[in-house]
């Protein structure tokens, strides 16, 4: 499995049409010694992205909070179990570091673009 960074964003669920707030989208595009836990949002810039992801669309997933199912754990404390995690695509545009757009495969479609990082 080991080290990845994380991308939070606000996304439409597509199943539930409801804003899944903070969803979080696991990123390995970075060279290994970077992937260090860090959180990133749109305008952030990823410093040492490998090149293969840099200046492009990457199509990738994200655990969504909202039409997961979440179990209670310590506490009342919420979680969701991987096999109850429910993921939906996004794409997820860099340009020379910076995250440029995060955009939900709906919206990703209404742009016609064919070209991108399949990153799934």
């Amino acid at each position: 499995m080991g080290m990845f960074n994380t991308i939070l964003a606000d996304l439409m669920c597509p199943t539930k049409r409801e804003m899944a707030r903070d969803s979080e989208i696991q990123i390995k595009w970075q060279v290994a010694p970077y992937r260090t836990l860090n959180v990133y949002r749109k305008g952030d810039v990823l410093d040492h992205i490998q090149d293969e992801y840099d200046n492009t669309w990457i199509r990738t997933d994200y655990i969504c909070n909202v039409c997961s199912i979440y179990t209670n754990g310590y506490k009342g404390r919420k979680f969701i179990k991987t096999e109850d995690q429910s993921r939906h695509l996004v794409f997820v545009k860099v340009e020379s570091g910076p995250i440029a757009e995060i955009l939900t495969d709906d919206d990703f479609k209404k742009l016609g673009v064919e070209t991108y990082v399949d990153y799934l």
